[in-house]
């Protein structure tokens, strides 16, 4: 016996009957205003969801901004410490045996904050942790050859000054120039976020919906002759509130984040770059002195720190206490080499690690104090004020969808309201 299969019922028609509806629902006038009303709602939709996205795009971008801000601070406080461990570890290196318990301190608590932010901004900051592995090689490579250099001191062997010679060459050809990248590609983020807080450009597809939405209600107003669509008109005035709101808010954030850039941040940039200038030459100070009569290539690396330093100091406004202070130190290292010229080398010598007021090191330590507190606090106020920037942000981007979503129901109620009066 042959069983004969049959194929499955199936609703005949049924995308002829989809069809046809579709068709019926967009034939003649009353179905040209319903697709009018599909497109209006369409351009609701976009406005609200462009506005959202816009407002929070430059929130976010105002919390990148504060994070790369950070991460910009935590390289140069790097750069800083490197050049401030060098600074006192050449300087101790001078007074010959025994370092004071004080100097090895500074020099060990520099040392130790160069280790814990490096961790900390390779934990922050993922694409700076390659960068951040091969500079703490570089610093342990550092380290080990100051402490043979120390060593060698201690003993009173010569060699001690070839170490030490060598450790501060080595940081700066390999763990300097490492600092310097991570420092400028962190500067461009955080410029990059600063842009990008004035997203007010997405906006523009909201102004094109509301074009869109205008020619909607023109073309309703002559299909029907009734220019007058309260509903419609509602939904429209919404969404030019909603805009507006959008359009202040980004405003808002883009101009104190422009503010914030052109102020504190630029302010910490400057007195980091001058605090760093500022160590190296005290390094430079001491490594001139170690030659003994062979230095006058760290006297004119000591030169070029000035020259840096005096043109930062010309940028940064509201410091005038920095540059007398600078200009305090830089007599007693005049002072320093006209005696060292003069071939009194043990004077020059005591000049530079004496801590009483004819020395360097006073001053020295005066000039830095005020750098540090100076930088610091324009950093905390520069990541304070970004992270702050965003705080209503979400709130209006919230209010700016839902009014989106109340104008579209306006607009297919006004849109409704004609098709029925059309009938």
């Amino acid at each position: 016996m042959t069983i004969v299969q049959t194929p499955p019922a199936t609703i005949r028609g049924s995308g002829a009957t989809l069809q046809t509806a579709v068709k019926g629902l967009l034939r003649g006038t009353p179905g040209r205003m319903r697709l009018m009303g599909v497109v209006g709602v369409l351009a609701a939709l976009l406005l609200g969801g462009a506005a959202t996205n816009a407002v929070l795009a430059s929130e976010a971008a105002a919390e990148r901004a504060a994070n790369n801000t950070q991460q910009v601070v935590r390289m140069q406080s790097i750069h800083v410490d490197l050049l401030r461990a060098d600074a006192l570890a050449t300087n101790a290196f001078l007074v010959g045996g025994l370092e004071t318990a004080e100097s090895r301190a500074q020099y060990d608590a520099a040392m130790a904050s160069v280790i814990r932010t490096v961790a900390a901004g390779a934990a922050a900051q993922p694409a700076d942790a390659t960068a951040l592995g091969a500079l703490a090689e570089h610093v342990q490579t550092y380290a080990a050859l100051v402490e043979q250099a120390r060593s060698n001191n201690r003993l009173g062997l010569p060699v001690g000054a070839r170490y030490l010679t060598e450790a501060s060459a080595s940081l700066r050809t390999s763990a300097i120039p490492v600092v310097v990248q991570l420092v400028q590609a962190n500067e461009g983020r955080a410029q990059s976020e600063f842009e990008r807080t004035n997203s007010s450009l997405q906006l523009y597809l909201g102004v094109g919906a509301l074009v869109v939405l205008v020619l909607v209600a023109v073309w309703l107003a002559r299909r029907t002759h009734r220019y007058v669509n309260p509903s419609f008109a509602l939904g429209v005035v919404l969404l030019v509130v909603g805009l507006f709101v959008a359009s202040s808010a980004i405003g808002g954030i883009g101009t104190a984040a422009s503010q914030v850039a052109s102020g504190d941040y630029r302010r910490a940039v400057d007195l980091a770059e001058i605090r760093t200038a500022a160590n190296d030459a005290r390094a430079n100070e001491s490594l001139t002195l170690i030659q003994r009569g062979g230095g006058d290539r760290y006297e004119q690396a000591w030169l070029a720190n000035d020259t840096t330093i005096r043109a930062a100091l010309d940028r940064v406004d509201g410091s005038p206490g920095l540059a007398s202070a600078w200009q305090k130190y830089a007599l007693a290292h005049a002072e320093i080499r006209g005696v060292d010229n003069d071939g009194r080398w043990e004077q020059a010598v005591e000049l530079a690690t004496s801590t009483g007021a004819a020395g360097t090191t006073a001053p020295f330590r005066a000039f830095d104090q005020q750098v540090t507190e100076q930088r610091d606090a324009a950093s905390r106020s520069a990541i304070e004020q970004l992270g702050s920037l965003g705080g209503g942000s979400t709130v209006w981007a919230v209010l700016v969808g839902l009014v989106s979503l109340i104008a579209s129901w306006l607009i297919v109620r006004g849109v409704g309201q004609r098709i029925k009066e059309y009938r």
